[in-house]
């Protein structure tokens, strides 16, 4: 019996959002592999359906994230790339994931770029995934399900370019206040980077930090968040350069 195995990585749980619309069309038993604690070897038959979805960070997909991901095998099984990124521009990510899953040995059927909330500059993609790019998810869906059954391959071009854009480092700062800390070790536990110290949960290393946002979207206290001149003087020209909306985009 397959299953349908759901692997993402979602620190702010937006590109969680899209892998479940995505996994809820399919009827076989579903799977979770949460690459924010995942970091394991596994492999996968091809009578199993991968559907993986990757954040896009700076025109990549995160550095942590793939290499968590390298460590994924497929045996021809199917699987659906997705790279969710937050109205700006997905640049390599897309390619990049693609190419990762085909040298995993995972037959790549067709892949998407989804628009949701932007994880750091909340002024841009408010509200989405909204009700129109849950209809259209579902409808690729549907596609990719009757796709599957019938064994090919993805066709269609990814864009895209090789070598793929450099990693970059944002220098923002990211800050927690002591004073509404709760100092219930959240951050510790999920930090991808292990950025902030196990008797220090106020502090966070900027040098290991990736700003994934993991840490600001956990805290029940809302404590932690982004700060600093640098983040300050890019947020009103950043959300003003992608006001305008970019739709979701199909690949078969």
């Amino acid at each position: 019996m397959s299953n349908v195995e759901k692997i993402y990585f979602s620190p702010s749980s937006t590109t969680k959002k899209v892998v479940e619309q995505i996994a809820n069309n399919f009827s076989q038993k579903k799977e979770t592999y949460d690459l924010l604690n995942f970091n394991s070897e596994k492999e996968f038959s091809n009578e199993d359906i991968a559907i993986v979805g990757m954040p896009v960070f700076a025109g990549r997909i995160p550095k942590s994230a793939r290499k968590r991901l390298e460590k994924i095998k497929g045996n021809n099984t199917p699987a659906i790339a997705v790279a969710n990124y937050g109205n700006a521009h997905v640049t390599d990510a897309l390619l990049e994931l693609v190419d990762l899953l085909e040298e995993n040995k995972f037959n790549v059927v067709a892949a998407a770029t989804t628009v949701s909330h932007h994880s750091i500059f909340d002024g841009v993609a408010v509200g989405r995934p909204d009700s129109e790019d849950l209809k259209k998810i579902d409808d690729f869906s549907q596609k990719c399900i009757e796709k599957i059954k019938t064994g090919e391959s993805l066709t269609s071009e990814i864009p895209g370019n090789k070598p793929y854009v450099d990693y970059k480092q944002l220098p923002f700062v990211i800050s927690c206040d002591d004073m509404t800390c709760a100092f219930c070790y959240d951050c510790v536990s999920i930090c991808p980077e292990k950025a902030i110290p196990d008797d220090d949960p106020v502090t966070t290393d900027l040098d290991l930090c990736s700003r994934c946002t993991a840490c600001i979207h956990i805290c029940p206290e809302d404590a932690r968040t982004f700060s600093g001149e640098a983040f300050e003087a890019k947020k009103p020209e950043f959300e003003k350069a992608n006001n305008q909306r970019k739709e979701c985009e199909f690949y078969l």
